[in-house]
């Protein structure tokens, strides 16, 4: 026998209620230090694949969570109350009344950190002889402050302040040929199929990183849209909620709220973003796949490696008696120590990792700034732990091992004792 048989099994602690199954599980524990460069090898595979697994899951849960709520801030919100037939048909007369009453009663959600109203419509928007279409939006400047980021978007002249004032995307401004200080004009449909117009001086040019916004949007405020457009006082289209965490999103969304409205969760305001989280999430469970049946391939050539070394031994305890069944539990149990070293190695430096990021978070080059603008990505990424990561690749690994067990014990219950015992070290 093999000298690391008669080690003691260092500080392998087991129940003595149970002396056969005791004896197993330090055999298995044994043997699997005959070779410790292989099991160190093996068991870094399984730690590798865990890691990739939970890491990186966690980072994306962190980058996802960022993306949602900075695009929630910038300007879609977490959750918005609407009429039940705006989302479908964006139609100017439907409207949500009672305003006054849904923002108190928003504002009283401990979930719920900001609350802002808005009104929008399409208008052409002048200025000398260029015209451009545009989306208007009425706005509370003094709400929008609290928690969106359109004022930090600024990149010339201030934000909303007061009645009169403009502010204009940088495409939508470049192409109006306007600049801090000049007169636009719009016209629109008002709210009963009259005209809507108003004249207001550019006090401001954002930019957001999305084209299609810097295109089109001109924001005023939220009093001078309703005069220009002839709505109530107590009317808008939407009421934007910001949440503390995006996880109290549905619970949000799903409460009773006013007869007339609904409440709509941000994935059905942002579907491109949900389409994106689902194909990131699909490629990379993906590759999660192809490592562990690399590392579970991995695991068969160690075990084919230790029935090679040991097949003399394995000859003598089939001819003393032992049935082929009992070696391949033999086989199972030194798996399952194997599978239980490489995911505990995994798992430590996957903590280890994601602690010290959840602190100081993960930069971002400067050199990506557009491109983070683009995809609505903070400066820091942070990451968000992800449990379920952790549970399917600790459970994925201990099937794999015991399935990458079976073509080695096949070979084991078919071992004849008197030609393992002829075999040569």
């Amino acid at each position: 026998m093999d000298e690391a048989l008669n080690r003691p099994v260092a500080s392998l602690r087991l129940n003595p209620k149970f002396g056969a199954v005791n004896v197993l599980l330090a055999l298995g524990w044994r043997n699997l230090w005959r070779n410790p460069r292989r099991t160190w090898l093996t068991a870094s595979g399984i730690a590798f694949s865990v890691w990739m697994l939970v890491f990186s899951w966690s980072m994306n849960n962190g980058t996802f969570g960022a993306m949602i709520d900075t695009a929630a801030r910038q300007f879609l919100g977490h959750v918005q109350i609407q009429h039940p037939e705006y989302l479908d048909d964006p139609a100017f007369d439907h409207l949500i009344n009672d305003v006054s009453g849904l923002v108190e009663d928003a504002s009283n959600l401990p979930e719920v950190e900001g609350v802002a109203v808005r009104a929008q419509s399409t208008a052409l928007l002048s200025a000398g002889e260029r015209s451009f279409g545009g989306l208007v939006i009425g706005v509370d400047p003094q709400q929008e402050a609290v928690w969106s980021t359109m004022p930090s978007r600024i990149v010339e002249g201030r934000y909303l302040q007061g009645a009169g004032d403009l502010v204009l995307g940088v495409r939508l401004a470049r192409n109006l040929g306007v600049g801090i200080g000049d007169e636009v004009v719009m016209l629109g449909t008002a709210l009963k199929g009259g005209v809507a117009a108003a004249a207001l001086a550019v006090v401001g040019i954002l930019e957001t990183g999305q084209a299609e916004m810097d295109r089109t949007l001109a924001q005023m405020t939220l009093d001078d849209f309703r005069a220009g457009w002839q709505l109530g006082a107590d009317q808008a289209h939407a009421l934007v909620l910001l949440l503390h965490r995006n996880k109290d999103t549905a619970a949000v969304a799903g409460r009773p709220w006013a007869d007339g409205v609904i409440a709509r969760p941000w994935t059905e305001l942002m579907p491109e973003m949900v389409q994106m989280v689902e194909l990131k999430r699909s490629g990379q469970g993906l590759f999660f796949v192809l490592i562990a049946v690399i590392v579970v391939f991995s695991v068969i050539n160690t075990f084919m490696m230790i029935i090679f070394e040991r097949t003399r031994e394995l000859g003598m305890l089939r001819a003393l008696g032992m049935r082929g069944g009992q070696l391949q539990t033999h086989l199972h149990i030194e798996a399952f120590w194997l599978c239980i070293l490489g995911t505990s190695l995994g798992l430590a430096l996957t903590g280890i990792l994601l602690a010290l990021l959840s602190v100081n978070g993960l930069p971002l080059p400067e050199s990506t700034r557009e491109l983070m603008m683009i995809y609505q990505m903070p400066e820091r990424l942070y990451p968000e732990y992800s449990w379920g990561a952790t549970w399917v690749a600790v459970v994925s690994m201990l099937i794999g091992t015991q399935l990458a067990v079976l073509l080695p014990a096949w070979r084991v219950r078919r071992m004849l004792p008197v030609e393992a015992l002829r075999k040569e070290d």
